[in-house]
């Protein structure tokens, strides 16, 4: 359910995406200092993005360096170098990773929870250390996955309820990125429907392998006969509810003062998230067309 909060990299200029990169560099050099090399596997787009907004917010003193690492061994890239700047980020990846490495165990059968135990064990270390600083966090996130569990074996068909747990704790999150009040309310409604664009873009993703696999998907359940999908009606209906989603989250980010980075936010918000979506639209008519041979 991870990474599909992305720039629209053709309308970025190369400093505005090599200054992202550098985020995301710097993000997981964090990861690696304080949680170990392990915890770099929490690494996604969408707690870079987080992290770019915990330093436009804060203004921190980030500053950009060159380093390398174990993807780039031979050669230097871009690096955000900050004190603190991205420790409360770092943290919580590590921590909600754990928490859906842990339910995805619970509902796999013996030979499906191979690879998520094998997860479980390399990123433990981190969630530990992590939730001795953020408890409270990490009780919150962990009774939302466990809300996310009870509705999914309800199989809740509102993808509004179902979508609300993780919805909650992307807001629970957001709110962590700032230290002002009036900012911490309108970052909670601003992660919050983050929160919301990520979980039915996933579910619109995933309707034809959780089709294929019985998969809890409030998408598919209510559209579907007993040997197909009903897919320009569930497309019809994410894309209302992702159009919505965005409207009213882009009335959330003008009320933030961003002290920097704020043309590379930009960007994300009003035009790669949207993009990633309509991506997936195209993906999918796409292979529609190619699998359909009646004009042949």
């Amino acid at each position: 359910m991870f990474g599909y909060v992305k720039p629209f990299k053709p309308q970025m200029r190369i400093c505005e995406f090599e200054t992202y990169r550098a985020v995301y560099c710097g993000l997981c050099r964090t990861l690696g200092k304080k949680y170990g090399i392990a915890a770099r596997m929490t690494l996604s787009y969408d707690f870079a993005f987080l992290g770019l907004m915990a330093l436009a917010l804060n203004g921190s003193d980030a500053e950009m360096c060159s380093c390398r690492c174990a993807v780039h061994p031979l050669r230097k890239t871009p690096c955000i170098r900050t004190d603190t700047g991205l420790d409360y980020t770092a943290a919580a990846a590590s921590l909600l990773i754990y928490h859906k490495i842990k339910d995805d165990l619970a509902d796999k059968r013996f030979l499906g929870k191979l690879p998520p135990l094998f997860m479980l064990l390399f990123v433990k270390r981190a969630y530990k250390k992590a939730a001795s600083a953020y408890p409270e966090l990490s009780e919150y996130i962990a009774e939302q996955i466990e809300r996310q569990s009870r509705l999914e074996k309800e199989n809740c068909k509102s993808i509004d309820r179902a979508s609300d747990p993780f919805s909650n704790i992307l807001g629970k999150i957001s709110s962590g990125l700032s230290e002002n009040n009036d900012e911490k309310r309108i970052l909670q409604r601003f992660g919050y429907l983050l929160g919301r664009y990520v979980y039915i873009t996933d579910a619109f993703d995933d309707v034809e392998k959780d089709f294929k696999s019985n998969g809890f998907n409030p998408l598919i359940l209510g559209n579907k006969t007993v040997n197909d999908l009903d897919l320009p009606l569930i497309k019809t209906k994410a894309e209302d509810s992702i159009n919505f989603t965005l409207g009213a989250l882009a009335d959330c980010y003008v009320q933030l003062d961003l002290k920097r980075f704020k043309p590379i936010t930009d960007n994300i918000v009003y035009l790669g998230l949207k993009n990633v979506f309509y991506d997936i639209i195209r993906k999918k008519e796409d292979k529609g067309t190619k699998g359909d041979t009646r004009n042949e």
